[in-house]
């Protein structure tokens, strides 16, 4: 599939936000004429991006039929991968959310080649069992634990996973050219993942993730926000690394149980009254942290919605969520208010599917890193 171009892109954007369109409707949002958004249009119909439907007559006004053009979600794919410590999480999916498969792939100490090969051999894995026939796959997301060093050419790891520090996932994909790779800071990736399939109903979110660290992702107008060199909206360096942090490190050291572990002791019902007593303890900390990450996020971007995702067990975001809203928090200056906090509705694979997210952005939207 050739890559669309930026005007493509904005119509592209325009039908997804608007969940359908007319043409005419089209041309009067994107500001070009009736003749460039008709050639545009047909390219894009030509090459099965965008179909065109007659609006249903109960559903228009008198008058001539009203054709309708939609976005053709399920005709196109992608893979995604997040890192965990002990596993690396896999999904794939459509355009329009639909997991169509999900794999949970054991590691330790993984190096980047050896990442790299498990990429490959799961995406491969998911194309010969798993893709229909009709559908174009886009390439693979993966969201990385880390930031990026000055003009993204290198990756500055968490020191949860030394092995992938440096140049090491740059020269391990230099030697993969089956597919296209993107690589995205994970807190933006899972911030794309919410956009697109979270159905919040917003242009305007942030999302904190909860990780090794405190990070976030930020799509502002439908755009993600990724600062000079991808390393954006960060605001872990609010608490200090030497004490207690609302991290999933902090919160696995203070229950002495990794997030995948109280995952399943909570889905079996043998959670012990200490690790329900610590968790909560933990939660009640975290979420008065959080409070002030909330107010300095409603201060610098205005959001209209903070969700909270990442890597903590689905349960532990929904707690601190209700506890933050259910608290009077000063806004970050006169006369404003803090928007609504909110868990990532897509639960524990917010990760993966933020990360199968990026090769939709990428080839679809014109909040992409080439036409940024």
């Amino acid at each position: 599939m050739r890559l669309l171009s930026k005007n493509e892109r904005r119509i592209v954007d325009l039908v997804y936000r608007n969940q359908g369109i007319a043409r005419v409707d089209l041309a009067q949002a994107i500001d070009l004429t009736g003749a460039s958004v008709t050639r545009l249009v047909s390219g894009l119909l030509d090459e099965k991006v965008l179909t065109e439907t007659v609006q249903k007559e109960g559903d228009r006004k008198r008058g001539q039929p009203k054709k309708q053009l939609a976005l053709q979600r399920e005709r196109f794919c992608s893979a995604g991968f997040y890192i965990l410590s002990e596993s690396i999480e896999a999904v794939f999916i459509n355009l329009t959310g639909e997991i169509l498969a999900q794999r949970s792939i054991p590691w330790s100490n993984l190096s980047a080649a050896a990442l790299i090969e498990v990429i490959g051999g799961t995406t491969a894995e998911f194309l010969a069992n798993t893709k229909p026939k009709d559908q174009k796959f886009l390439g693979i997301g993966l969201g990385l634990p880390g930031n990026f060093g000055t003009a993204r050419d290198q990756i500055k790891a968490h020191e949860v996973f030394p092995l992938l520090d440096g140049h090491a996932i740059q020269e391990a994909l230099s030697r993969e050219t089956d597919w296209d790779i993107y690589l995205e800071n994970d807190g933006t990736a899972v911030a794309l993942g919410e956009y697109l399939f979270g159905r919040h109903g917003v242009e305007y979110l942030f999302l904190l993730h909860i990780g090794y660290g405190l990070g976030g992702g930020a799509v502002l107008d439908g755009r993600p926000y990724r600062g000079a060199h991808g390393n954006a909206c960060l605001p872990g360096a609010l608490f200090p690394y030497d004490g207690h942090r609302p991290t999933l490190q902090d919160y696995e050291a203070t229950l002495g149980l990794t997030g995948r572990r109280f995952r399943q002791q909570l889905a079996e019902g043998t959670l012990s009254a200490e690790s329900e007593a610590r968790a909560d303890a933990w939660i009640a900390r975290a979420s008065t942290q959080i409070e002030q990450a909330v107010r300095l996020i409603s201060g610098l971007f205005d959001p209209q919605l903070i969700v909270l995702g990442g890597a903590l067990p689905t349960p532990i975001p929904e707690r601190i969520a209700l506890a933050l809203n259910g608290r009077a928090i000063d806004g970050p200056s006169r006369g404003l208010t803090i928007p609504p906090v909110t868990a990532s509705p897509l639960g524990d694979l917010n990760g993966p599917i933020g990360a199968a997210s990026i090769p939709f952005f990428e080839r679809f939207f014109p909040g992409s890193t080439a036409l940024a």
